[in-house]
């Protein structure tokens, strides 16, 4: 089908650091095209763009917006991502730009060549900056309504954009854009300045006019190839005048006109946002009437790479053909398919083929087919090259004869190769080398043995298995609903015949194999295929290859990953087919020796429905080999497994019904991020609720999250926001909660607070109601983290009345919301948080949990509150034992942290996730915070591996015993500035000045004291960035919060397939531990209950 596929390229304000470096560092297109516009602007006199976006120390490190820098930089990023999907397969059929950014829609459409539009971005940002007066822009989140009534928004500024209902940008002069920013925020108005340093689009940039003309005018423009859609007049454009990107920066942007012309145009069109921080796509849904299938590709959350993989998998070659076409996929088939004569004829056709084929084997592969004289043709080290010849010699006989390639491709275990070779990821040769050599490694693997179990499902099979303690079997293959193979030691295999023929099997067929072949008892083979691996390089798939490993499209980046994980996974088989069927393919065709596969096919669509994604669920989500308890369970919750059905029971009914839960267990926020969007998503997916990490982001990051987050979650799927107090800047809670209220945003998880403050009772107030029945309804929920009992009190009371009062006075809240106050405590619920990694009282949750339970009881007495606050446990959680003993002290439901942080999608780097992968309890220190650093408030740390626990603790103590940093002795100078800081004070303290409010920067100047905590404190914020960035060299100065519960959580999963991090994966984790302790419980219950009946 042939899809309108329109790239959107945004403007001046999108830009940050870091842009786009994940696709710098994996797509090589992506690399090459940066790295040629660096030099171009190098060539015109510029600095370079790569090194300012990427080295560790940029000219402008906190306030990204010099004009001679972002400009070319988000050109860049824009060509270079368009590029990267072009050559991917993913051809837009429109191009639309706002401001800067039509300049890059104007290169993809062919109107100006790459290297001109570079140069003329450039040229604008230097005329502009030599010309022009400083300046700046404000994007308002308000009606135009705002800014035609109130002439305090016109003095030295102008309306240059409306781009929604609720979403105009006002530009000036500094002085006109300072006096509007003040009057908005003394009426309450959310508005964001944008990081730029002069008003484009207003009166302020005339100036730069007469010169860039002269410039424009001596350049070359062409007719464009591919529909341009511009933002200038909302208008296609067919023929670009020597002015009209001098209009483009100078006149308003009209992006909603140009929007709703491509709606018009070609309805249930596909947008992909490829400019940084992916604002255009929140404007498209801001726009539209209805949800749009918007896509953004980079933003600062760290999963720019997954973006483009999942736009790529979905969308690439999708506009190659002219109308409705059906899909058709070829599979090929794997080990146990061979048979003597296989390849008859095709020696002949393909004799190159056959020629190379011999040279890399070292034998006659005719011979072996056709012959098989040394009865070689069942040994793994001979089968899997042979099959792989002969699956591709039929592939390429079917094409030649076909004349057109499958649509989709996947294959069952060795077939899988035969795939990626379809889909040009490597060639013939190389392909063959890869299959000969991980057949000679898995010939050498321990002798093992197979079975087939026909007639069971997975769920009774698992059931089975843990039942009668076979532990030691893996679950190898799922070919089918009821077709399932089983690995394990020989004798382990032999002896489970007659349990499970006396179970329910309707046949128990021991295999003819030399190995536990996608077992974990392939590990070792796995790991040394590891090793040959690293001497190839893979392509980009030309079409979509479906891996049997995760049972979706396989990703560029991960293709090594997955040769490796299928040695010891199972091959996912059913689901496979059932995916392919979710597409769309109408035709599933076998190509190999053979039948095995079709029989296979028909059985899944005679018994099965097809499994359907949405694009952005096409992540991957890794099936477990082994059973309960050593290793994890599928991160698909089915309603037959018995573990499912006890962890479901687990937590208080009323709370998951609330929050639409299917198990009472939440993933708390992890500060900057690290509690990352996408890991809201996956566990809200799962039926569980995760919290995005707001601590240290801006409030244009927050927003970026959010969208993520609703654009990915359907159907009431739960989430939630972390919501930090802040002691020193009140008036950042207070946007926080302006942001959370204007995007609906109905949970929060309010964290470090030391008592109720204005801006958790506004978010309160305005998600009162009375019901029909004359109770108070509440549609804004605070579930507030605490480990005191006078906060919890706090908590647990109606908002302090004097407080409300004031903000009755102050217009914050109504009359009504006031009174409604009075009937709800604060908190919707409370969540006891003992000793947890980050911000910490070392609270002991056996003591605490049953006082908060009796203190609750009190005050519902007390107030008469008609609902229940629920009583959830935090801190510490890392293990069923631990989770368990949670919920028989009284929790009504769980929170774990720091296991989650040493998961794929936390949003930290591999460097920090290494050594906590290997921490034990005892790998934890506390520290001062940061952020608390001068009351002396402390934070759960790791110790292993890092000196940032002793190097903060020495500066606390150095900030309580000096009043300055003069008074620091020379000795301690020395140590701080050459192994602490690697910077001398100074230079620390101009870092400083640079990223603080003048307020601060004043008072450092007039207090000694205070400047000295703001050196300190800058080394926190180094230390974690450090961290999250996993700078070489910089480990012992890594910051990085955790508790005790993750070297529990290591202890418990070692040994196991979760004891390496990248096969932890933050839903299936929080699914195990569930189900692990609702059998512990159970199991523990029971012990009890005899010792009850014996005593």
């Amino acid at each position: 089908m042939k899809e309108n596929i329109v790239f959107m390229f945004s403007g001046q304000g999108s830009q940050y650091l870091q842009a786009g470096k994940e696709l710098y560092q994996n797509y090589p297109v992506f690399r090459q095209w940066m790295l040629q516009m660096d030099r171009w602007v190098q060539d015109i006199g510029g600095k370079s763009i790569i090194q300012e976006l990427y080295d560790s120390n940029p000219s402008y490190p906190d306030d990204f917006n010099e004009t001679l820098v972002t400009h070319p930089a988000i050109y860049m990023l824009e060509y270079a991502l368009a590029r990267t999907l072009m050559e991917s397969g993913v051809m837009p059929t429109t191009v639309v730009g706002t401001s800067l950014g039509e300049f890059a829609a104007a290169a993809v459409s062919n109107v100006i060549t790459p290297k001109a539009g570079l140069e003329a971005v450039y040229r604008q940002a230097e005329i502009i900056h030599k010309t022009c007066i400083p300046g700046s822009m404000l994007a308002v989140l308000h009606s135009r309504e705002v800014y035609d009534t109130n002439l305090e928004l016109h003095a030295e500024c102008e309306l240059v954009a409306v781009n929604s209902s609720n979403h105009l940008v006002i530009s000036g002069s500094m002085k006109g854009v300072t006096k509007a920013e003040d009057w908005l925020k003394s009426q309450g108005i959310t508005y964001v300045r944008l990081p730029v340093t002069h008003g484009f689009h207003s009166a302020y940039i005339d100036p730069a006019a007469k010169e860039y003309l002269a410039y424009l005018d001596k350049q070359s423009y062409h007719a464009p190839t591919i529909p341009l859609v511009s933002s200038l007049t909302g208008q296609p454009v067919t023929k670009v005048s020597t002015d009209h990107f001098w209009q483009v920066v100078k006149e308003p942007i009209l992006f909603s006109r140009a929007l709703t012309h491509i709606k018009e145009e070609k309805p249930n069109s596909i947008f992909l946002d490829l400019g940084p921080s992916g604002t255009l796509s929140s404007l498209v849904n801001q726009i539209s009437h209805r949800k749009e299938r918007t896509y953004i590709t980079m933003t600062p959350f760290h999963q720019d790479a997954k973006h483009v993989e999942q736009i790529i998998s979905r969308y690439a070659n999708s506009n190659e053909t002219g109308g409705d076409e059906p899909l058709w996929a070829y599979v090929f088939p794997g080990q146990g398919s061979q048979k003597l004569g296989m390849g008859e004829g095709l020696f002949e056709q393909f004799p190159e083929l056959t020629r190379q084929a011999d040279d890399i084997l070292g034998f006659s592969i005719q011979e072996l087919c056709l012959y098989d004289r040394s009865q070689q043709l069942s040994l793994t080290e001979y089968t899997q090259p042979a099959l792989f010849v002969v699956n591709a010699m039929m592939y390429l006989h079917k094409i030649k004869e076909m004349g057109r390639k499958p649509c989709l491709v996947s294959g069952h275990s060795l077939g899988e190769y035969n795939a990626l070779f379809a889909a040009d990821v490597f060639d013939f040769a190389t392909g063959l080398k890869l299959v000969h050599k991980r057949g000679e490694i898995m010939s050498r693997a321990p002798k093992g043995g197979m079975a087939a179990v026909i007639g069971l499902t997975e769920s009774a099979l698992k059931t089975i298995l843990q039942r009668f303690g076979l532990h030691q079997l893996d679950i190898a293959n799922l070919n089918s609903p009821t077709q399932i193979v089983l690995a394990g030691p020989q004798e382990i295999i032999d002896q489970a015949k007659p349990i499970f023929e006396q179970n329910g099997a309707q046949m128990y067929i021991p295999l003819r194999v030399s190995g536990a072949f996608h077992s974990r008892y392939m590990e070792e083979s796995a790991k040394q295929f590891d090793q040959h691996l690293q001497h190839y390089t893979f392509s980009a798939p030309t079409m979509t290859v479906i891996s049997n490993y995760t049972a979706q499209p396989y990703r560029t980046n991960e293709i090594h990953a997955n040769l490796v994980h299928q040695i010891t996974h199972p091959v996912r088989w059913c689901e496979t087919v059932r995916v392919l069927m979710g597409m769309g393919v109408n035709t599933i065709e076998e190509i190999g020796p053979g039948n095995v596969l079709t029989k296979l096919v028909t059985k899944i669509q005679t018994e099965c429905g097809p499994i359907v994604y949405r694009p952005d669920d096409m992540s991957v989500q890794p099936l477990s080999s082994a059973v309960h308890p050593d290793t994890p369970i599928s991160s698909v919750l089915q309603s037959g497994s018995q573990g499912t059905r006890l962890a479901e029971s687990l937590g208080s009914k009323p709370f998951k019904k609330d929050y639409n839960l299917k198990l009472a267990y939440l993933t708390g926020a992890m500060y900057r991020g690290i509690a990352s969007a996408e890991m809201v998503v996956k566990v809200g997916q799962s039926g569980m609720m995760g919290f995005l990490g707001t601590g240290g982001l801006s409030l244009k990051q927050i927003e970026e999250g959010i969208d993520y987050i609703q654009h990915h979650l359907q159907d009431g799927q739960a989430y939630g926001l972390n919501l930090l107090h802040q002691m020193t800047h009140p008036e950042r809670e207070e946007e926080q909660v302006n942001l959370l209220l204007r995007k609906g945003v109905n949970t929060v998880e309010a964290s470090a607070f030391m008592g109720v403050t204005p801006a958790l009772i506004k978010y309160r107030a305005h998600g009162l109601k009375r019901s029909s029945d004359g109770r108070v309804s509440t549609t804004n929920r605070i579930i507030a983290k605490v480990s005191r009992p006078e906060v919890a009190e706090a908590f647990l009371s109606p908002a302090p009345e004097f407080m409300v009062e004031k903000m009755l006075k102050e217009n914050k809240i109504t009359s009504v919301q006031a009174e409604l106050l009075k009937k709800v405590p604060i908190a919707e619920d409370l969540c006891l948080e003992a000793d947890s990694g980050g911000h910490t009282d070392a609270g002991v949750a056996y003591v605490m949990l049953p006082a908060m339970v009796r203190l609750r009881n009190t005050m519902m007495e007390k107030y008469g509150y008609s609902k229940e606050v629920r009583i959830g446990a935090a801190g510490g959680i890392g293990t069923p034992e631990a989770a368990a003993a949670a919920f028989l002290l009284g929790a009504d439901f769980i929170v774990t942290g720091s296991i989650n942080q040493c998961t794929v999608e936390a949003a930290t780097s591999d460097a920090a996730k290494d050594l906590l992968q290997d921490m034990n309890i005892h790998d934890t220190e506390y520290a001062p915070a940061g952020d608390m650093f001068e009351i002396g408030a402390k934070v759960q740390v790791l110790r292993k591996g890092v000196f940032f626990p002793a190097r903060a603790n020495k500066l606390y103590d150095l900030y309580r015993q000096h009043d300055s940093l003069n008074d620091i002795s020379e000795k301690n100078k020395q140590q701080l500035e050459n192994k602490y800081f690697k910077k001398t004070f100074d230079e620390v303290y101009r870092q400083v000045v640079q990223y603080r409010s003048s307020e601060e920067i004043q008072k450092a100047e007039q207090n000694p004291k205070y400047k000295m905590a703001l050196v300190f404190k800058w080394y926190f914020a180094h230390s974690t960035k450090l961290a999250m960035e996993g700078t070489a060299g910089h480990q012992v100065d890594y910051q990085i919060h955790c508790g005790p519960a993750l070297g529990a959580f290591n202890q418990w999963v070692k040994g196991t397939n979760l004891e390496d991090w990248r096969n932890r994966r933050v839903a299936e984790v929080g699914i195990k531990l569930m189900e692990d302790t609702a059998l512990v419980l159970q199991e523990r219950l029971k012990q009890l209950a005899v010792q009850v009946e014996t005593n």
